[in-house]
């Protein structure tokens, strides 16, 4: 069946709107971005071959363009305003990860949403990038995972983190920062998060209002365990060599080694003699923001089941605060969901 393309707008110029809105170009027409910083706009249109319409402010957008659907690339604390009233004008959403600071503002996001009848997408690219994404197939291979554990540990000085991105307030903390591909990830590979607990370690950069290191244990509810690591203040990892988990499954075990330029996995089964090397010298990026914002287009247009929906991000976000929390309070363990009276009500 052919429809006319959808028509896309685009909240938040920074470092990652510009390159989404060429994948948004390719499932859709891009008509109009928003900024506030007029800078950004400015560069955007000079460096773009889309011409597109500029705003300082998604409310005169909103009620000025003949739109379809909104991609919200802006920073985190703007992306439950920019939702809800994206689908207040009868907008589909899609939104980059995190979907929000924490749960509450996701259920306000869900709520719009649902009352004004139009889909609602977080994008979580990880999960779909083939070198992760084979790691969740070979589950069928070498059984579901039994416990697994990823090292995020890097050096966040050449990203120089500045503003937003040092405020806990306006970030949602670490997690958010450097963990929030790895949580999904994981979620992916081992299903409901029954669990969390975490522990920060002192703080040694001060650019930033949360803790620079956390250690963080998940327990799920299929048995499974997982440990994430994350720092932003360790000088021999760059971020892109950061991450690569250690898999225990009930049949065998992985290994992921990631690399500036290339990606190792390594699996083996209990009845190996030895591992199989798979390596990946494409990082993947391109097939997952195609699948990604394909599936929203053709849920938006056919009602066809999509690769993610709002479910992935809220559970992200739930165990980003759970770990938060848990960490301001020593350590405790934090049950999910956090909000049970919430879930009652919505599910």
């Amino acid at each position: 069946m052919s429809h006319v393309p959808l028509r896309f707008a685009l909240f938040g110029l920074g470092d990652f709107g510009p390159q989404l809105a060429k994948y948004l170009s390719e499932v859709g027409e891009l008509v109009a971005v928003s900024d506030p910083d007029s800078d950004a706009c400015e560069r955007f249109c000079s460096q773009s071959s889309i011409k597109v319409r500029t705003y300082s402010h998604h409310d005169p957008l909103l009620s000025s363009e003949a739109i379809d659907a909104v991609a919200i690339t802006s920073p985190n604390f703007t992306h439950r305003e920019i939702a809800v009233a994206s689908a207040r004008a009868g907008k589909h959403v899609y939104c980059e990860k995190a979907m929000a600071n924490n749960v509450s503002e996701c259920w306000e996001m869900i709520h719009a949403c649902r009352d004004a009848g139009v889909k609602l997408m977080v994008g979580h690219k990880r999960r779909l990038r083939p070198p992760w994404a084979r790691m969740i197939q070979l589950r069928d291979q070498l059984g579901n995972p039994r416990a697994i554990t990823a090292c995020a540990y890097h050096d966040a000085r050449p990203y120089n983190h500045q503003g937003w991105w040092t405020r806990e307030a306006q970030c949602g903390g670490i997690l958010p920062v450097i963990g929030v591909h790895i949580v999904d990830w994981m979620c992916a590979m081992c299903g409901e998060v029954d669990t969390v607990r975490a522990l920060s370690a002192p703080q040694k950069d001060p650019r930033y209002d949360f803790p620079d290191t956390l250690h963080v244990t998940l327990s799920f509810r299929s048995g499974a365990i997982a440990t994430l690591t994350v720092s932003l203040v360790f000088p021999l990892w760059k971020f892109r060599e950061a991450g690569g988990p250690l898999v225990i499954t009930e049949n065998g075990a992985m290994r992921f080694e990631p690399y500036m330029d290339h990606l190792d996995l390594y699996w083996q089964s209990s009845e190996d003699s030895q591992p199989t090397l798979e390596r990946f010298d494409d990082l993947g990026f391109d097939h997952a923001y195609r699948q990604e914002l394909g599936d929203f287009v053709r849920w938006v247009q056919d009602g066809a089941q999509p690769c993610l929906t709002w479910q992935e991000g809220l559970r992200c976000v739930e165990v980003m605060e759970a770990a938060h929390r848990s960490a301001r309070e020593g350590g405790t363990i934090q049950q999910l969901p956090l909000y049970p009276e919430w879930e009652e009500q919505n599910t």
